[in-house]
């Protein structure tokens, strides 16, 4: 009985603690993530509405990731804390990747295989170019 009450004591602290760790808020990007997205050229979108509230927490926290807004592809990283988000474009996110390295930074590719798609990711990535990210203001007005 006293091995089933340990079984019992170490299952019950494992699920409390991933329920804390799941339940945590995502960790805030770092002041040099952030600068570094700033001097390669990102613009700052806050979103100010409904939809972009909800939309903003389905981007991976700490991230970049390419999303397609008018037939181009964009670069987004999420600043939960701050409900906003930093866009650029190809030439903005190739000079992040180059301020990393420079910052022994450690290189980044969105959403881990963008540069290696296979054929039936570009063929889904035409389909999706003629719908706009729903909720938030086009990115090409940005003035790049």
């Amino acid at each position: 009985m006293q091995r089933l009450s340990n079984y019992f004591a170490v299952l019950c602290t494992l699920a409390t603690l991933a329920l804390g760790l799941g339940c945590a808020s995502a960790p805030p990007p770092s002041p040099k993530t952030e600068s570094l997205l700033l001097i390669a050229g990102f613009k700052i979108v806050v979103a100010s509405t409904d939809a972009q509230l909800k939309q903003l927490p389905t981007l991976p926290a700490g991230q970049v990731t390419v999303i397609t807004q008018t037939g181009k592809n964009y670069f987004v990283y999420p600043d939960l804390p701050k409900n906003r988000v930093f866009v650029g474009t190809d030439k903005e996110y190739q000079l992040y990747r180059k301020l990393r390295l420079q910052n022994d930074l450690p290189d980044v590719d969105p959403q881990a295989s963008y540069l290696k798609q296979d054929s039936a990711m570009m063929k889904a990535d035409k389909r999706d170019e003629s719908v706009p990210w729903d909720g938030w203001p086009r990115f090409d007005l940005l003035n790049w």
